[in-house]
């Protein structure tokens, strides 16, 4: 074979390879601190500036602190494709993450979760489900946020921001229920320590009538999709859209204030980015 030939067919062999490997390489963190973090001395004063810090009392306040400095401790939180992870970021999803145990059984918070993955925007992922066809389509589809069976949770940056400042979409809320609700062994679309027989009425009936509403004005309608993802968008509206769901959903409003013990018909939003993307 003619050594240029030859020195074309390494090439084409190197590109190949690059192609295979490149898309696992993107997914690996960036800026992943190692060890244990130091809280800032500050800690407590920042996470008070979160929208929903107004929303509990004294007693719920100390339980919040003590969740969130476990949290903090022992689950890795690590930034992708070049996103810095700083003390705000750390806090920020360690105070909404334990915001959504203040009513559960005390022990650690998430105690199967060893890491959140943070990408600076939504983020490309492989589609893995055949489509009507039988087929899985080749194109990637854009996240904000994922789950991965208790131990993983990822979320893009620029939509907790978002969230922040008013959005109706709360990905932290939303993956971190997903996070609950892995820990029930009973029930699908629930925290463990719900009120069974009520929980599931009252999320029955709602259920039912989200899936006959074609514009529905609360609750998102990906939350016809499946009673875990009913379950994360109920509990985004809840956080978000509390006012509005005390109104046009009273009793799923009473429900979910009765089981994670929040008040959140007002809530004053930030104005102001928290950490540019």
């Amino acid at each position: 074979m003619p050594d240029d030939l030859l020195d074309y067919g390494w090439l084409i062999g190197i590109f190949a390879i690059a192609l295979i490997l490149g898309p696992l390489f993107a997914l690996r963190p960036t800026s992943q601190k190692r060890g244990k973090v130091p809280m800032p001395e500050d800690w407590k004063a920042r996470l008070a500036r979160l929208p929903h810090a107004a929303c509990i009392d004294d007693a719920q306040r100390l339980r919040w602190h003590e969740d969130v400095e476990t949290f903090w401790n022992r689950v890795t939180v690590a930034g992708c494709q070049g996103f810095w992870v700083n003390a705000d970021v750390r806090l920020t999803i360690a105070g909404y993450a334990c915001l959504l145990r203040l009513n559960a059984p005390k022990g650690p918070p998430y105690p199967q979760l060893k890491t959140v993955l943070v990408y600076p925007q939504p983020f490309l992922v492989p589609q893995t489900e055949p489509d009507e066809y039988g087929l899985v389509p080749d194109e990637p589809i854009e996240q904000i946020g994922e789950s991965w069976s208790g131990e993983r949770v990822i979320v893009s940056w620029a939509d907790v921001e978002a969230a922040l400042m008013g959005d109706a979409v709360n990905v932290l809320v939303h993956e971190f229920a997903h996070q609950l609700d892995d820990e029930s062994d009973d029930a699908s679309g629930a925290p463990p320590w719900r009120d069974a027989d009520r929980w599931a009425k009252v999320m029955q009936a709602e259920y039912d009538t989200l899936q006959r509403h074609r514009r529905p004005k609360v609750l998102d309608a990906y939350g016809k999709e499946s009673p875990e993802e009913f379950f994360g968008v109920v509990m985004e509206a809840y956080f978000q859209r509390g006012a509005d769901m005390a109104r046009h959903h009273p009793a799923l409003y009473q429900l979910l204030e009765a089981t994670f013990g929040l008040s959140t018909e007002q809530v004053t939003w930030r104005t102001e980015v928290l950490v540019a993307p």
